[in-house]
């Protein structure tokens, strides 16, 4: 059985004030970084905002687009759609998935290593109620990316507005999330989400700093 991934890029970036997808680091947007991680992961249903003509990054890593047309109203559609497409892809391929990683494109710091370990801690769980969140840093602070086993699908795509996937972490998923403490994997940066233009600006200016050893298309 595969693991399949939603990876989260049709967010308004309210708090940045421009379309954070597009935003350049390293010589990459950080959509293109984030499809050159996690295109590791297959399927992948990428949730974009159809505006944005960004379907040929996509395909060129074997991923299925996925348009959102009302990103306004939150996260939880996003999440929703990409499952939905990958429930979509087990009906087609007559295969059920294991488990679900839901990631997000503005983590930009993000070591490939930290996806393969979480997809092979929840495979050694062995349990499809299984959820596994990583832990970044000294104080072990719980991020993304975020693997659900297959049993929380329907509750994936239940969740209301811009909740997200904590609505299920913080509830009826909690007895059985495993936390992965990635402190050899990734700096305590590794985890930081590029909400901001001063999370970007920074990262931008000290960038050469960490180093997260991966390779783009």
């Amino acid at each position: 059985m595969a693991i399949g991934c939603v990876l989260l890029g049709a967010g308004q970036s309210k708090r940045m004030g421009c379309a954070k997808q597009l935003l350049t680091y390293q010589g990459h947007t950080l959509l293109e970084s984030a499809l050159s991680k996690y295109s590791r992961i297959q399927p992948l249903a990428v949730v974009i905002d159809p505006c944005m003509g960004v379907e040929d990054m996509v395909y060129k890593v074997q991923g299925i687009p996925v348009p959102n047309e009302h990103p306004q109203w939150g996260q939880g559609t996003s999440i929703r759609l990409g499952v939905e497409a990958l429930l979509q892809w087990e009906h087609t391929q007559k295969e059920r998935l294991e488990a679900i990683v839901c990631g997000v494109i503005d983590q930009p710091l993000l070591n490939v290593q930290v996806i393969d370990d979480l997809c092979n801690t929840f495979r050694d769980i062995g349990d499809e109620k299984a959820i596994v969140q990583p832990q970044y840093g000294p104080n072990q602070e719980r991020g993304n990316p975020v693997v659900f086993g297959r049993y929380w699908a329907d509750a994936l795509r239940l969740i209301p507005g811009d909740m997200g996937g904590r609505v299920i972490l913080r509830g009826e998923g909690a007895p059985h999330v495993t936390y992965v403490w990635l402190e050899r994997q990734c700096t305590m940066h590794s985890g930081i989400d590029v909400d901001t233009k001063e999370d970007y600006d920074r990262i931008v200016s000290e960038g050469g700093r960490y180093e997260t050893n991966d390779s783009h298309p």
